[in-house]
């Protein structure tokens, strides 16, 4: 990353506070001022930075060089983020963690310059947004930072969160420093009741523009009275997952929709297959092997027996898809949350759960709906199913909730869009 790269993405960063701030820059500072006092970072203090970063290993939002390593950590949930106070954070970055017999000390502080120069190297100022410090509390927090160098007023606007550090002055790998590093924030987890995740996304600490889908009216006065009834059980699904804030809730709540027909759906099959072979010209109850052939199809149906249900619930989740979802209307749906999302689903495989691409533009082709279940159901078994057996977890994934959270977000707008075809193609007129 190159001076004026930085600069604009500093610039950008900023945002709004840019004029209050008076900042500026050129080919060899930037300039600011806070409470009447001018501070100046010189391209010179940026190029000592820019060689002091690039010494270490960045992977992931984390930095390591053997003897030390520092990763981003973020409160994922709500409840604990409104507890941490600034009180809190003081404690926490006060405290030092020592194991004098293995040699390693663990930590919390601010994160460092190093660290914020890898994170403005990937902000992408076309497509991220981040948080903001309220205009009430702007000037104070600027006035009462201890250091007001560029990258202070960064951590403070953006509200970059903390870093675990792990040092030792045994030399490590990057892996022996990272499992330190997860051992802690576990230890923390458990005896505080609190929880901080390692950020792995750009996503985690900049969420992307545009994630969530467009009112689909904007004039209140154009909303119109119900015409339909709608399943409460499935509308009950479909609020939790709309109001959940954790993707995985969210997946589970919309697939907990598709499944409410499966037995149906199947049983529907069944009994149209069955239906079909007794109606065939050919077809005799007087021969034993018709009777057998209409035998062995419900035995091949029923093969996966289930307490809950009694068949292959891939099969049933494609009839349901089949007799509740059009294509043409979910490609709709979905174009008018992004025009890329369709794109994505085409060319991009969940890779934690090796769920199948599915283009589905291509209405004509039969295997549509196969594919779309297949990318669902694959997913869905990621999510659920976590059993040590390592070979069954190679073959269909397992979901790893802090680091494979913002693909499975990718899979939201279509389960959800799914879901909604479900709740108002089931509903009986009111």
């Amino acid at each position: 990353m190159e001076w004026n790269e930085f600069c604009e993405k500093v610039s950008r960063m900023l945002g709004n506070w840019k004029n209050r701030l008076q900042f500026n820059y050129d080919n060899n500072k930037i300039s600011y001022i806070i409470a009447t006092q001018e501070y100046i970072y010189t391209i010179d203090n940026y190029n000592d930075l820019r060689q002091q970063a690039e010494q270490y290993d960045f992977e992931r939002y984390s930095i390591c060089d053997g003897n030390s390593y520092e990763s981003v950590v973020d409160i994922p949930d709500i409840d604990s983020r409104r507890r941490f106070s600034i009180g809190l954070e003081d404690k926490l970055t006060e405290l030092i963690v020592s194991d004098e017999e293995a040699d390693i000390t663990y930590s919390f502080h601010e994160i460092s310059r190093q660290l914020i120069w890898y994170v403005i190297k990937d902000f992408d100022v076309r497509k991220r947004v981040f948080s903001s410090v309220p205009s009430q509390f702007f000037e104070r927090r600027c006035e009462t930072l201890a250091e007001k160098d560029i990258f202070s007023l960064i951590k403070m606007i953006t509200r970059l969160p903390l870093a675990v550090y792990i040092e030792t002055n045994t030399k490590k790998n990057r892996e022996q420093l990272q499992r330190y590093a997860k051992s802690y924030l576990f230890n923390v987890a458990y005896n505080f009741d609190f929880v901080f995740k390692a950020v792995t996304e750009i996503d985690d600490l900049f969420p992307q523009r545009n994630v969530l889908p467009r009112r689909r009216i904007q004039n209140i006065s154009e909303l119109m009275a119900p015409q339909l009834l709608y399943k409460e059980q499935l509308v009950e699904q479909y609020y939790m997952a709309l109001t959940s804030e954790e993707p995985f809730v969210k997946f589970v709540g919309f697939y907990h929709i598709m499944e409410h027909f499966y037995e149906e759906v199947y049983n529907e099959d069944i009994f149209k297959s069955v239906q079909h072979i007794i109606q065939h010209p050919g077809f005799s109850a007087k021969r034993t092997k018709d009777i057998v052939k209409i035998v062995d199809l419900i035995k091949k149906k029923n093969r996966q027996n289930k307490e809950e249900f009694q068949g292959s619930e891939l099969e049933a989740l494609e009839l349901t898809l089949r007799k509740f979802v059009n294509i043409s209307e979910l490609i709709n749906d979905l174009t008018e949350f992004s025009n890329s999302i369709v794109d994505y689903y085409k060319s991009s495989e969940v890779s934690f759960s090796k769920g199948d691409t599915v283009d589905l533009r291509d209405a004509s082709n039969e295997k549509v709906y196969k594919k779309l279940a297949a990318r669902i159901y694959k997913t869905r078994n990621a999510l659920v199913h976590s059993k040590s057996n390592e070979s069954r977890l190679s073959e269909r994934g397992v979901y790893n909730p802090f680091a494979n959270s913002q693909e499975l977000t990718m899979e939201i707008p279509l389960m959800r869009y799914i879901s909604e075809a479900i709740i108002i193609n089931s509903a009986s007129p009111l």
